[in-house]
């Protein structure tokens, strides 16, 4: 079963953010802290979806609706991540399990900056990355360094995700259809990475 798109051109505004698996246990006493990273990481959404009226609320209603609240997984294009230009068609050359936070590819073009972002999977398995070191190609083979780490372990061959990197998301809460007047549709969303 294909995994539903939200649709693009009715975002107006988002915010995405990386949360972490690390606590902090402080003592009242001394004041010292022990940090605890327990190595999970994922993003989280918060999605305003432009004032829609008439076919196009429905149609969004009804995206939202089909989901079954919590139970649905949507594949999300981020329109904030910019396609770099001439990056070449990059793939891994090596094997890597699942934690590591860093890939070997080959393929590249011109590279890409930290803070750029690439996709791994495609459907129910789409992750999304982003680069926390520039991409700086020796031939046409580089090293990735990237958040979050890797959730399964990526053969070699695979082809990272240039062209409007998706991530693979589920509903945090129900999504409210607030209606005003002139048939004025505003919809919230709130959703982190299914993982």
């Amino acid at each position: 079963m294909a995994i539903p798109v939200l649709p693009l051109t009715l975002v107006s505004s988002l915010e995405r953010r990386l949360i972490t698996s690390v606590a902090e246990a402080r003592s009242p006493f001394t004041g010292t802290s022990q940090i605890q990273d327990w190595g999970a990481s994922w993003w989280e959404y918060q999605i305003e979806m432009a004032v829609t009226q008439g076919a196009n609320a429905r149609r969004l209603s009804a995206f939202f609706t089909a989901l079954g609240g919590l139970r649905g997984r949507f594949l999300f294009p981020d329109p904030s991540i910019e396609v770099p230009v001439a990056a070449g068609n990059p793939y891994v050359t090596e094997v890597q399990a699942a934690g590591a936070s860093t890939l070997r590819t080959a393929g590249w073009g011109l590279g890409l900056r930290a803070g750029d972002f690439f996709q791994l999977g495609s459907d129910a398995t789409t992750r999304l990355y982003q680069l926390t070191a520039d991409v700086t190609p020796l031939g046409s083979e580089a090293t990735l360094t990237f958040v979050p780490p890797l959730r399964a372990s990526v053969p070699i061959g695979t082809l990272l995700g240039l062209d409007d990197p998706s991530v693979l998301l589920r509903l945090t809460a129900p999504v409210p259809s607030v209606i005003g007047r002139a048939d004025q549709h505003r919809f919230t969303i709130s959703a982190r990475e299914a993982v």
